[in-house]
């Protein structure tokens, strides 16, 4: 007799394959299992989420004939409404691990492949919020349905195939064809604590460990609508400063927790990013699940910062020597701060996947001339890598004379910038890398050291269509052909000897508006649709590439590495020396630096 419910029961000890029909019919029936433990009518913000957990996102499918795909970082939960007498209720629930800088949610449809949603969420280390990304092959309507904050229940959006949107804290519904399929609670990020040295001690009564927000859940950063800058963190008076050192503890609060403080003791403000608001000697500690410390970081002295990213010393705990260098890219900057909620979601996305080209490649290497990797964390987007002792070949007083921009080393430096870059560069392209960024201000030197690859943000599988990096040492044959490649990094190790070797002054400097032959391009114009823009950027380009065609034909070749050099710059990529042959001819009598 058939089964009322549509599908049949095998036997267990049936030994031939299932049909196709019997698989779905057991995969139809685990999905009306896992929807019926998720039908509850409890929403999703009354859930109550334990701060211990690096919990990101909560979700209910909705569609009684789909599901969400199964993921590693994809975990069934059980948790209590706020009124304690409530049964638990199963969610999904996903956890952001230091390596996650997404989560992609899919829900087949069986029937109908096109209507697959798929849609990618990524986390901002500078907010609470998270970038939605729709990767379906139709739109879907988005809708908010969290009660709070007061007034943004009912906002609703259209989200057409490969468009972002910027979507704050709350409970959101997606909506494909007419059928609910998702919801999904976007929760804020896990709190940090903050330890630093101080005149004053803090005074945390009124707070504790399990921060909360204005909502009853947990929070990292104010609401969206009372922000405060980094500015507003308060730092010890004067009348402190004279007082016997000691450590003190500061959580980050939300904004409209109740604290209280005494004269002379102070509290931090929420801030948007822990790492980037830290100030020297004050460190974080990042926990681990249960509530013990993962990690800790503290930051020392500053070395770089840019609209992209910001670079320091710092001790970090799980280092072999304990000191690092700290790189950590930014999502905001002054270009995207004036409310441009399309640059924002794009730059969070652009940062998190150039965060993670940089820790997967750089994982992928172990060369003596490319710098070490000793650890990451992409709640942060931040990198952790081995201290060079050496300063980048632009550093002005060091490499660079300061009113000349001409190279401050001599023949010597030069031979050896050019054998270790080479050999790294040829360890690379061994691993089919490409780095794509090759420029003094990527390779770090000393006398005691030799030359050390920095910076893989941009590095790539080759070859491979690449817009990134900086103008002066792209190669001719990027103008038809649109990509990078091994000879690409030849051709920009090339124009870098050509500076090392005081032919030219730092290519970057003619970028300066008031130098007297400013030239600059961007790289992604060479290829722009608009035409006027595509040919200012390819003349451009062609005049700079004549002007290094020039020097290229005076260079003697006699000397050994001037020779090189000629052939690392040829125009056509089939007649320049690869790495192979530059190893080749600098150590013909010995085996190569590795």
């Amino acid at each position: 007799m058939g089964d009322p419910r549509g599908y049949s029961e095998p036997s267990e000890d049936k030994t031939e394959p299932f049909s196709q029909s019997e698989i779905q019919a057991r995969l139809q029936r685990s999905h009306l299992e896992e929807f019926n433990a998720m039908n509850s009518t409890v929403p999703l913000d009354k859930l109550v989420v334990p701060l211990d957990e690096d919990i990101r996102i909560l979700m209910r499918p909705l569609a009684r004939d789909r599901t969400v795909r199964e993921d590693q970082n994809l975990l069934p939960l059980e948790l209590r409404a706020e009124e304690e007498d409530e049964a638990p209720h199963q969610v999904l629930a996903v956890r952001q691990t230091s390596r996650d800088i997404s989560y992609t949610v899919s829900i087949p449809d069986y029937s109908n492949p096109n209507r697959r949603l798929i849609c990618v969420l990524y986390y901002d280390p500078a907010s609470d919020n998270q970038v939605l990304v729709n990767r379906s092959h139709m739109p879907f309507t988005l809708s908010r349905i969290s009660q709070e904050p007061e007034g943004s229940r009912g906002e609703q959006y259209q989200v057409n195939p490969q468009f972002s949107r910027a979507l704050a804290p709350g409970t959101w519904r997606i909506t494909m064809e007419g059928v609910d399929l998702l919801d999904f609670r976007l929760l804020e990020r896990r709190p940090v604590r903050l330890r630093a040295v101080s005149s004053a001690a803090s005074d945390l009564s009124g707070t504790s460990d399990s921060t909360v927000n204005s909502s009853g859940k947990r929070s990292f950063l104010a609401d969206e609508d009372d922000p405060v800058s980094p500015q507003k963190r308060r730092r010890p008076s004067k009348d402190a400063r004279g007082k016997e050192e000691e450590d003190r503890v500061i959580m980050f609060l939300p904004a409209k927790a109740t604290t209280k403080t005494e004269p002379g003791k102070e509290l931090s403000a929420p801030t948007g990013h822990p790492l980037l608001d830290l100030e020297s000697d004050e460190t974080v500690e990042v926990p681990r699940g249960g509530g013990v410390v993962g990690y800790t970081l503290t930051k020392k002295e500053p070395i770089a910062s840019t609209a992209l990213s910001s670079v320091f010393t710092a001790e970090y705990s799980d280092a072999p020597g304990r000191y690092v260098v700290a790189k950590v890219l930014r999502t905001t900057s002054p270009a995207t701060a004036k409310n441009n909620e399309g640059a924002v979601a794009k730059t969070v996305i652009r940062q998190a996947q150039t965060w993670l080209r940089e820790l997967e490649n750089l994982e992928r290497l172990n060369h003596k001339s490319i710098v070490r990797l000793y650890g990451g964390d992409a709640r942060f987007l931040s990198l952790y890598m081995e201290p060079v002792d050496g300063r980048d070949l632009s550093a002005r007083d060091t490499w660079r004379h300061t009113s000349t921009d001409r190279f401050l080393g001599d023949s010597s430096d030069a031979l050896r910038i050019l054998e270790d870059i080479s050999s790294a560069l040829h360890y690379m392209h061994g691993k089919d890398l490409v780095h794509n960024d090759i420029k003094p201000g990527n390779i770090l030197y000393s006398r005691e050291r030799g030359a050390v690859l920095c910076d893989l943000g941009l590095s790539s599988e080759k070859p491979s269509p690449s817009f990134g990096g900086t103008p002066w040492y792209v190669p001719p044959e990027f103008i038809g052909l649109g990509k990078r490649g091994a000879p690409s990094d030849v051709w920009a190790l090339g124009v870098v000897m050509l500076y090392v070797l005081d032919k030219i002054p730092w290519p970057e400097v003619r970028g300066h508006r008031n130098h007297p032959r400013h030239l600059f391009w961007r790289i992604a114009d060479v290829h722009e649709r608009d035409r006027n823009l595509q040919a200012a950027a390819v003349s451009s380009m062609q005049r700079w590439l004549s002007e290094l065609n020039a020097v290229r034909n005076q260079l003697d070749l006699k000397n050994k590495v001037e020779r090189l050099v000629h052939g690392m710059l040829a125009p056509n990529p089939k007649e320049r020396l690869t790495t192979g042959d530059i190893i080749s001819h600098l150590f013909a009598a010995q085996s190569p630096r590795r």
